[in-house]
């Protein structure tokens, strides 16, 4: 009898970008690590969904640790403050940046939940959920374009949202 071993799929191997990321600001290596991770995922060696290129906010951001770098770049590595409305870094969110692309390009696996959902401004956005890592890249649709809005580590809070939202699209 011979033991079969199902290969490790990228999806399992994915994890943090750095051991140690500090929760006030990356270090000026990780720094230039994160962007470069950036630029080759979405500007070198871009996603595409569909034949459809994944655009992102290429606004200068005005944040401290993201200035001259594009809004995208500064969205998927901080978090909006409930209570000030300013975006703070977030060390989880920007040490899972490469998991975007493995995450969209992957849709099909099922340790992917896909779903789409209207979002208060009325467009479509894609949601593309690595359920066994509470970790969701979301697109939005823009008329015929599609768009990064963010990827992030999801709480217990999202996790019930997210679930009932594949449940109801997948129904």
């Amino acid at each position: 009898m011979t033991d079969f071993f199902e290969e490790e799929h990228e999806l399992d191997l994915i994890e943090d970008l750095f051991d140690y990321l500090d929760i006030d600001q990356p270090t000026s290596e990780q720094m230039y690590a994160l962007y470069g991770v950036f630029k080759k995922d979405m500007i070198d060696e871009p996603i595409f969904i569909n034949n459809v290129q994944v655009a992102y906010d290429k606004r200068k951001s005005r944040h401290p640790l993201f200035r001259n770098k594009p809004v995208g770049f500064e969205h998927i590595c901080t978090r909006e403050s409930k209570h000030s409305g300013k975006r703070n870094f977030d060390n989880q969110r920007a040490n899972k940046i490469h998991w975007i692309k493995p995450v969209v390009l992957f849709k099909e696996n099922a340790r992917v939940r896909y779903f789409e959902r209207l979002h208060a401004n009325g467009k479509n956005q894609q949601h593309y959920w690595l359920h066994e890592k509470d970790y969701i890249v979301i697109i939005r649709e823009i008329t015929n374009a599609l768009q990064l809005v963010t990827a992030f580590k999801v709480d217990a809070v999202e996790r019930r949202r997210f679930q009932n939202w594949y449940n109801a699209y997948s129904n």
